[in-house]
Order: structure tokens, then C-alpha cells, then sequence
């Protein structure tokens, strides 16, 4: 099943299937570690954009969220970018104000726009 992992709440309204990690970008990526951890693979690169964790709060992935064999290559790339996020500063959703937030909430969508649309998770009756 795919499913969008988000700390975007805007995002998380625009999508079929997903689930909102409440905290920081860090800590979406954590709990897609734990999902690679019981077989799911992702479909995004976790580190999408190319974007400084100290320039944007908001991450999301899409996984296709199995029970299985660990996929190696999922559990290289979201081990790569916890060890990025770790080893910086981050900027949280709940500490800036609601005007820049949104701003950054779009830049995600923005981001994630095109596989949204690959993955068939964007909802329809946003069109």
C-alpha cells in the first residue's frame, strides 16, 4: 500500500492515503526508518529538493509500506539522511510564525507535487 509519511499537515489534506508525524522533519524520517525496518520501501528520496535541514522544517516521503525482507537500498538512503538530519540544525513547524510556515508547507507540496501524481496519491477533488 502507498502511503505518504508527512510532519505537512497542509500536505497530509492533499493526499489519498498518509500518515502526520507530529514533530520535526528528523522525526519523519525516523519513523520511516522504523517502517524500512519491517520491509516497506520508499519511493522518494527522503533528502527530495536538495534543501538544508536548517532551511525547511517540513519532510515527506512516500514508502510503499510492506511486511517483509528489509530493501537495502530504502535502508541506505533513509539511513544517509537521518545521519544529515542528525548532524543539524533544524528549523521546527511549531516554532515559526503561521504566515512562514505556510510558505514552507508549499515548498514541500511543491516538492512532492510531481510524485504524487506518478503514485496516484494526489486526491481529485483538489482539481
Amino acid at each position: 500500500m502507498l502511503k505518504l509519511i508527512t510532519n505537512n499537515s497542509d500536505l497530509l489534506n492533499k493526499v489519498k492515503t498518509g500518515e502526520l508525524i507530529n514533530g520535526s522533519s528528523l522525526d519523519v524520517l525516523i519513523n520511516v526508518r522504523s517502517l524500512v525496518h519491517f520491509g516497506s520501501k520508499i519511493l522518494t528520496h527522503p533528502l527530495c529538493g536538495n534543501l538544508r535541514p536548517n532551511h525547511q522544517p517540513f519532510r515527506s516521503v512516500i514508502i510503499d509500506e510492506q511486511n517483509g525482507l528489509v530493501d537495502l537500498e530504502s535502508l541506505s538512503l533513509i539511513e544517509d539522511a537521518v545521519h544529515v538530519y542528525e548532524s543539524s540544525k533544524l528549523i521546527y513547524p511549531n516554532e515559526i510564525d503561521e504566515l512562514t510556515r505556510k510558505d514552507y508547507a508549499f515548498i514541500d507540496f511543491e516538492l512532492m507535487k510531481a510524485s504524487l501524481i506518478q503514485y496516484n496519491l494526489l486526491r481529485r477533488d483538489l482539481f
